[in-house]
């Protein structure tokens, strides 16, 4: 019967992939059938859907998807780019190292690889080619600094792990020190991602200099400029100083993980709409959309 159950489980879900219908339908749909299958009553279905998602921490998951959007049109991302540069100045593969490091803040803001591939990559990426990087290298560069975005805290997986984890452990290995049962502390798991984070940075910033010295990429410039580097400063000082708020306010314990988020959206809205004057309705709406 198992096997049997396991086998319409599967064959319903690839069913439903080939007629074109979408992941999240095809998961619920086969799981479904695999539950009536069963004889489970419907109702415990819901049930079971419901609990899975009804944890004040899954809320961060969205948030911060929000706000990595919300940068992007406030234009808090193009400004920590264009600090990157300002500090890679002259130093041989120079582009590829502020790649790295826009990676790294931006994916101190917004917790999410793909969205810090996304908004890095779509302003970098054509700017290495402009460069005579190659456009295969630039490509693997970014995805690869677009990664730091699930290392460097916030990250969206620590949340997932931080609130699935007592459901992975058996009753004897999740219990605490007071004998009672406890997810992972989110926020510990943030601070261990730091040092990590780091040395995968140092790491790509390495690499990227052993590899632009061998195919002869140059620095952006002839030196470091100390005024320009002060003007970027200025320019981007209130997008630097976002991924300050959020994890400053998270391990000072004024906000938690999931308040950081929503934290995280209305600092990006006052700095998009009264200090940069970018972010529109229109621009809002978009960012909302590419949410959902």
């Amino acid at each position: 019967m198992e096997q049997y159950t396991v086998s319409i489980l599967f064959g319903s879900f690839f069913l439903l992939l080939l007629i074109g219908a979408p992941i999240t339908v095809s998961l619920a749909g086969a799981a479904m059938v695999a539950f009536m299958v069963l004889g489970k009553d419907p109702i415990s279905f819901v049930q079971i859907a419901f609990t899975s998602v009804g944890k004040f921490p899954l809320m961060a998951l969205p948030a911060f998807v929000l706000a990595g959007a919300l940068m992007e049109a406030a234009g808090i991302s193009r400004r920590l780019v264009d600090v990157a540069e300002t500090l890679a100045g002259p130093a041989t593969g120079g582009l590829g190292a502020a790649t790295v490091l826009a990676c790294l803040f931006f994916g101190a803001i917004s917790g999410s690889g793909p969205a810090t591939t996304a908004a890095v990559g779509m302003l970098m990426i054509p700017a290495m080619v402009k460069r005579f990087y190659d456009l295969r290298y630039a490509s693997a560069l970014t995805a690869s600094a677009g990664g730091l975005g699930i290392i460097i805290p916030p990250s969206i997986p620590m949340v997932i792990f931080g609130i699935s984890v007592l459901g992975m452990q058996p009753p004897s290995e999740a219990v605490s020190l007071h004998g009672q049962f406890q997810s992972v502390s989110i926020s510990k798991l943030f601070i261990a991602g730091v040092v990590p984070g780091l040395i995968m940075a140092g790491a790509l910033l390495v690499m990227n200099y052993l590899s632009s010295r061998k195919h002869g990429y140059a620095g952006l410039k002839e030196s470091w400029s100390v005024p320009e580097i002060m003007q970027a400063l200025r320019r981007g000082v209130w997008s630097i100083l976002a991924p300050v708020i959020i994890l400053g306010g998270i391990y000072a314990g004024f906000f938690t993980p999931t308040e950081s988020a929503v934290v995280a959206i209305f600092y990006t809205v006052f700095v998009g709409v009264f200090l940069h004057r970018e972010l529109t309705f229109r621009s809002m709406l978009m960012s909302l959309r590419t949410t959902t």
